[in-house]
């Protein structure tokens, strides 16, 4: 196979590049890997390379070169996306080059290693290349504005690749479809290059970037405790950053500048982990830990924090690590105690250390990400016609909701045995639905058929012949969809299977199938300025007893939600009108975002609210609302708004904006200006 990583820069020195390398390194001992480097802003890679490695620069940022005269590295990038944190950094220039050089690739797998560049795999990574994902941060790391533009990014990608099982259940959990497979598999580090620490100074390390994330001044008080009752234990704290001089002034503050040592970054650093006894990490928040296992593959026990989601996926408690509570001092303190207190403990802990980092070998992380390859270039094969297996077929929906079928071209010259239609549920292989194609060339789905919840791939597949041929939609005839409301059945379930062409799968004949047990279908959304006003209807099994209730929940924030009154209309209709001052009053973020939902029983569970039952599968472009601007609630002293106001300061605003999701359910934002 070919593999080829896009990533940001390989010439400088940061955790993706790292284990980008170690990856790549060991997938060079059997298959040809390429390093697409967007930007190159110096000469030669921090980290050594590989020259079996093949490094392709794209963007060149260096001093003098002719790429920074081009007018398009002047034009803001288009593809990469906005609210991602290297946006000014990118420009219609780096998009460019990024589709010149997979226009022309030859690459069997493509992984993207950050959101922006996970964009870019899903608009330009050849249509026969398995397209991957990383995700080398967390799912709650990023704005929420980043996350809804990822989503409809990670539709088109074959998996998406976490560092750590707690983060992929998030972004299971709030993909709005589940078309994608997400999964995780750990960053590798390499067995070091020196012998193990053999327990014996009396010197606790860390290291990492010097940022506000990593907690090193939750660190310095804790070893401050340490200091006064084991004042022959020194801390060395390797890294580089903004809080380097913040950090040295606590240190210098507590007196605590014999004991404690800023030692700036070393590269490599396994040298100095070796020299250390106990080694802690006191981060508010992991993706993985790739310093945890740094020392524990040098034979240093770990205290750390059991922060989301690295850490406690790594450490066995109480077996090779020590795990503590988040920005607790004392707890900190009481860790480093007990392996400095305890030497038969530490060196226990420091032999199952090194023993329960291996599983964290470039080779075997490796081989998990052979598995996967070998497995997502089976679908690809499906998504690629095999030859003179390139079916192209109209689709029309009935009034009663079933689909006809219907090849636009004869079956493959030769082959007169059966033919059969099959539908697959992207994400879940074992789900299949299968219908015979007759003489004509056309295949039925009835409309009482039971698709579960989900993107359906079409196929065509033959008797006789190898593989499956993915339809490519002819003419889609979506009418019948119109009608999908009057199909439901009063008090059961509610079913919609809407036919469409995916043009992000090269224009592949697509299923998107919705079946809930209960449904609020939302009517028109009326926007007066503030004012939002909808009406909708309950569906399914669920009848509204009582007046009903609007609640407003907000995303990431389990149980904060607003509760607002509406009104019934008829035996299973609800009208609501609310102010977006209110949502916009509770802003927590500079892009907070609310579900809306209806509870229509008292102390029933709510129900989301959406748009599903016509023909028009996405409704986030074509359904669109106008956004309001306000003025943005601020808590300040009495002093600080006189001033402003005789300055003359614009005071800050805020957009409030009433959309559909991916998936078709409404939802309001609240964006800083």
């Amino acid at each position: 196979m070919k593999i080829s990583f896009l990533i940001h820069t390989v010439y400088g020195i940061g955790g993706t590049i790292r284990t980008t390398l170690n990856l790549a390194e060991e997938l060079a001992d059997r298959h040809e890997v390429e390093i697409v480097s967007v930007l190159r802003h110096r000469d030669d890679s921090a980290f050594a390379l590989d020259p079996r490695l093949s490094v392709v620069p794209l963007v060149d940022i260096r001093s003098g070169s002719p790429d920074l005269l081009d007018p398009l590295y002047s034009r803001p990038a288009a593809v990469f996306p906005r609210a991602e944190a290297r946006y000014k950094e990118y420009s219609l220039l780096t998009d460019e080059r990024i589709r010149a050089h997979y226009a022309d690739s030859d690459a069997d797998v493509v992984i993207g290693t950050r959101p922006g560049l996970v964009a870019c795999v899903a608009r330009f990574a050849p249509a026969t290349a398995v397209r991957i994902g990383q995700e080398h941060m967390t799912h709650n790391h990023h704005r929420a504005a980043l996350r809804e533009e990822m989503y409809e990014h990670l539709d088109v990608l074959d998996a998406f690749v976490t560092v750590s099982e707690g983060d992929a259940q998030v972004w299971r959990e709030k993909m709005p479809l589940p078309t994608t497979r997400v999964l995780s598999i750990p960053n590798s580090v390499p067995e070091p290059s020196v012998p193990p620490s053999d327990g014996s100074s009396r010197t606790v390390v860390a290291a990492g970037r010097l940022s506000g994330e990593k907690q090193y001044d939750v660190l310095v008080e804790a070893f401050a405790r340490v200091a006064a009752r084991r004042p022959e234990w020194t801390l060395r704290i390797y890294g580089s950053g903004d809080r380097h001089d913040p950090l040295w002034e606590r240190i210098t503050a507590l007196g605590l500048y014999n004991r404690v040592h800023l030692m700036g970054a070393y590269s490599p650093i396994e040298p100095e982990w070796s020299k250390g006894a106990v080694a802690v990490s006191t981060s508010r928040h992991e993706s993985f830990g790739m310093t945890i296992v740094e020392a524990m593959r040098c034979g240093v026990p770990v205290v750390s924090t059991d922060c989301d989601y690295g850490p406690r996926e790594i450490i066995r408690d109480g077996v090779d690590g020590l795990l503590v509570p988040v920005g607790d001092a004392d707890a900190v303190a009481r860790g480093l105690l007990t392996l400095i207190d305890d030497e038969e403990l530490r060196r226990s802990m420091a032999a199952a250390a090194v023993e329960g980092a291996r599983r964290f070998d470039p080779g075997v992380v490796t081989k998990q990400y052979e598995a996967l390859f070998g497995e997502l270039a089976a679908e690809v094969a499906e998504r690629v016609p095999a030859p003179g297996m390139a079916p192209v077929a109209d689709c029309t929906v009935a009034r009663d909701g079933s689909l006809r079928v219907t090849l636009v071209a004869p079956l493959p010259a030769g082959i007169d045995r059966g033919a059969r239609l099959v539908c697959t549920r992207t994400g879940e292989r074992t789900e299949v639905r299968s219908y015979g194609i007759d003489e004509a060339g056309s295949a039925l789905i009835p409309a009482a058929e039971d698709f579960p919840e989900g993107v359906w791939n079409v196929f065509v597949e033959l008797d006789g012949a190898a593989g499956r041929g993915r339809v490519t939609a002819g003419v889609v005839d979506q009418r019948g969809a119109l009608y999908a409301a009057e199909r439901v059945v009063p008090g059961t379930g509610v079913r919609h299977l809407l036919p469409y062409e995916d043009k992000a799968k090269a224009g592949a004949l697509m299923l998107r199938a919705w079946r809930r047990r209960v449904h609020a279908e939302a009517a028109d959304v009326r926007i007066d300025g503030p004012v939002v006003a909808f009406e909708g209807s309950m569906m399914g099994t669920a009848a509204i007893t009582g007046r009903p209730e609007l609640v407003l929940r907000r995303r990431g924030r389990a149980g904060d939600e607003i509760v607002l009154p509406g009104v019934r209309v008829g035996e299973d209709g609800f009208r609501f009108r609310f102010s977006s001052a209110l949502p916009a009053a509770s802003q927590t973020t500079a892009h907070d975002v609310w579900d809306f939902h209806v509870r229509c029983a008292p102390g029933g569970e709510p129900v989301r609210i959406g748009r599903l039952l016509d023909d028009v599968v996405g409704k986030q472009r074509c359904f669109a609302f106008p956004h309001t601007v306000m003025p943005k609630r601020r808590e300040e002293n009495l002093v600080r708004a006189v001033t402003k106001r005789i300055l003359g300061r614009p005071r800050p605003k805020i957009r409030v904006h009433v959309y559909y999701t991916l998936s078709n359910d409404l939802a309001l934002n609240v964006v800083d200006l």
